[in-house]
């Protein structure tokens, strides 16, 4: 991307115009108003339901994810899933800092778990068309991305590998290893932004756990984010309760708790 379209395409976002907002209507400091957007985003945006589309949104139909192998597509059934085929001014940050190639793997990763965690499972071809490329780039995407160690679940594949860790879930154990903001932003391509929203959820499922909460789905619910997601956190913290970055996992969980009210029921996450 060129060094003007970047900022071009950013002040066209909805993000912009809610920062646009509070600098020139409130007259907050930069700074300010992009931590109250970072704090929107986390509580307001997971509130939504599954049938809400927003901006950067679609409602597509997958096949669902219980279809085995080897039925003919018309044959199987089908869900309504709602995907995020633009992530806004988070994905205009990574393509200008990571390339067309960089924000594409890192949109295919999110459709793909959107689906999931909605009951649906997305094709080559759905990828294709969702992200504007040719299925030849896809599969070269997904081989990628699979070499790398990410959990990519499309049709064909979903049943066979089972049930692997998600991009956020991954992010967090980087985070859990004490990697900086700088180097996981190097390997993943996410913005640090994203990276900071993944790292406060997971200390929330954990200061959730620490007041009694043990049911992924309840945590899930409260939280606002899906069951597997809960799951696979739940599973960071029982894993690093009792390794070498035990203290990590307690500086997470401190820097969360006071953000919680006494009955833990806020909701909101990523």
């Amino acid at each position: 991307m060129g060094g003007s379209a970047g900022p071009r395409l950013a002040a066209k976002t909805i993000e912009h115009q809610f920062l646009y907002a509070l600098e020139q209507d409130f007259e907050l400091a930069p700074a300010l108003s992009r931590a109250l957007l970072a704090t929107a985003q986390q509580v307001l945006l997971p509130s939504c339901s599954a049938t809400d589309v927003r901006e950067g949104q679609m409602r597509i139909t997958a096949v669902s994810r219980r279809e085995p192998a080897g039925k003919p597509l018309a044959a199987m059934k089908k869900v309504a899933v709602v995907v995020t085929v633009d992530g806004g001014l988070e994905d205009l940050e990574i393509q200008v800092r990571c390339g067309l190639q960089g924000v594409r793997r890192v949109r295919l990763l999110r459709l793909c778990e959107e689906a999931v965690d909605q009951g649906g499972v997305l094709t080559q071809e759905d990828l294709s068309r969702l992200l504007q490329t040719g299925v030849r780039t896809i599969r070269r995407d997904i081989a990628a991305l699979r070499a790398a160690d990410y959990w990519v679940p499309t049709r064909g594949t979903v049943q066979e590998m089972g049930r692997g860790q998600s991009h956020k879930a991954k992010i967090v154990e980087f985070y859990l290893r004490r990697m900086t903001y700088s180097a996981i932003m190097r390997q993943t391509r996410h913005s640090a932004g994203a990276i900071k929203r993944y790292v406060e959820t997971f200390g929330r499922v954990v200061v959730l756990w620490e007041k009694g909460l043990r049911e992924a789905g309840e945590i899930a619910y409260v939280v606002g984010i899906s069951e597997r997601l809960a799951g696979e956190y739940l599973r960071l913290r029982e894993q690093y309760a009792e390794s070498p970055f035990r203290d990590r996992l307690a500086e997470i969980a401190r820097q969360v708790r006071t953000s919680l009210p006494a009955n833990g029921e806020e909701k909101g996450g990523s």
